[in-house]
């Protein structure tokens, strides 16, 4: 009888302990669904920056082309990972200019030979044509 006395004793706490722990995941799963949303909401809401990317491949010094290379590395990282959209790469100089199809490894970029002179005419067309374009240059450098 005693232990038959302590189990209706203890199915009250049973059936609140239930009821907590009910609540708990409840308030944990509108508590993840809320942050789910929220964070869908951001992400659509303020995509990564887009950007065109301009490389003046007139002729260039070994040096300050790898400080090219380097700078656009950053920006194909920054690119994998997600912060920043690189929307084409377009290289140009004194003969002509060349959109470069998907987004170019960074060994693509680094084995690129230079020639000629700095065409800053088609540079400023090229500026004014993506005014949200970066542009890498040996005469920036």
């Amino acid at each position: 009888m005693i232990g038959g006395a302590k189990r209706c004793l203890s199915l009250p706490h049973q059936k609140s302990m239930h009821k907590l722990n009910r609540k708990l995941l409840t308030t944990l799963g509108l508590g993840w669904l809320g942050f789910c949303l929220v964070g869908s909401a951001i992400a659509v809401a303020l995509p990564p920056t887009s950007i065109t990317i301009l490389i003046d491949r007139s002729f260039c010094p070994q040096d300050k082309w790898q400080a090219i290379a380097s700078t656009y590395n950053d920006l194909y990282q920054q690119h994998q990972n997600r912060d920043l959209q690189i929307k084409e790469v377009i290289v140009f100089g004194d003969l002509g200019q060349e959109i470069l199809s998907g987004v170019p490894s960074p060994d693509t970029i680094r084995s690129l030979n230079t020639y000629g002179r700095s065409n800053q005419e088609r540079q400023k067309q090229l500026q004014n044509s993506y005014p949200q374009a970066k542009l890498l240059s040996c005469q920036t450098t």
